[in-house]
């Protein structure tokens, strides 16, 4: 076994088939980078997704070590056709977004709290985040006019998504510092599978509320506000008006920071 990987939950054998839940690692080498005291959360046929002493993260199996990929069965072929189906189906959403019929808001001001409407990609700060009517993962009404008086961050995540669960550990502090002085989270969650999503955020202590209807990156809120990569970030007054938009790690904590203490 190569000395970088050492295998703590025991001996190595080539015809293992998955790597369970909570497997740990005490490294991890993906290419050139080093990851320490991983915990393994869960293998699809081309990603592995992880912890590590650092936060939150996902790599693909073709880059492990070619000893790590016999561990969790890597399949080259089908990783090929997974990724090839993947990418031609977000080639067909991204082609119906291009040839979707734009629609035009003529005047936000005097709609502000319109429900379920259809608002241009591209909200920019100084704009009023248009409303939306929903119920949250677990029945309870959700709705941007609910959280009026307070400052939000609207979430445009997933779990299986790298770059929002690398994220997370800072939005989660952000959470727990400032949820009593007035802020608060509203996730929208592009998965596809309600369980892991509910497992995932109770295991990680993330106590707002989440949008959910398993569409995945045909989300409603998602294609509403025409968002098409995440995560994807709103930061929202008092009175509900954009003040960041995208912004993540310490911009956000200072943003955050600024917007409580205005009145």
């Amino acid at each position: 076994m190569n000395g970088v990987i050492k295998i703590t939950l025991g001996l190595f054998f080539i015809g293992i088939i998955a790597a369970l839940a909570d497997e740990h690692f005490d490294t991890l080498k993906v290419k050139n980078d080093i990851y320490t005291n991983v915990t393994v959360i869960k293998v699809s046929a081309t990603d592995i997704y992880f912890l590590h002493a650092n936060g939150m993260d996902n790599a693909k199996l073709k880059d492990l070590d070619p000893a790590l990929q016999k561990h969790f069965s890597y399949n080259p072929q089908k990783a090929a056709e997974v990724e090839k189906a993947h990418a031609e189906a977000t080639a067909q959403y991204h082609d119906q977004l291009l040839h979707a019929p734009t629609v035009v808001v003529e005047d936000t001001t005097r709609y502000p709290e319109a429900p379920d409407a259809k608002v241009p990609v591209g909200l920019e700060p100084g704009q009023k985040f248009p409303d939306f009517s929903e119920s949250d993962v677990s029945g309870n009404p959700l709705s941007v006019a609910g959280y009026h008086g307070k400052v939000v961050l609207i979430d445009f995540w997933a779990t299986w998504c790298g770059p929002c669960r690398q994220e997370l550990p800072n939005v989660i502090s952000l959470y727990q510092k400032y949820h009593g002085q007035g802020f608060d989270v509203i996730g929208v969650s592009l998965d596809e599978d309600r369980n892991a999503l509910t497992t995932f955020t109770q295991q990680n202590g993330m106590g707002w509320q989440q949008y959910f209807d398993g569409l995945g990156w045909k989300n409603k809120l998602a294609v509403n506000y025409g968002v098409n990569s995440i995560p994807m970030t709103y930061l929202l007054n008092r009175q509900g008006i954009i003040i960041k938009k995208g912004v993540r790690g310490a911009e956000l904590d200072a943003a955050v920071e600024r917007a409580l203490a205005e009145k």
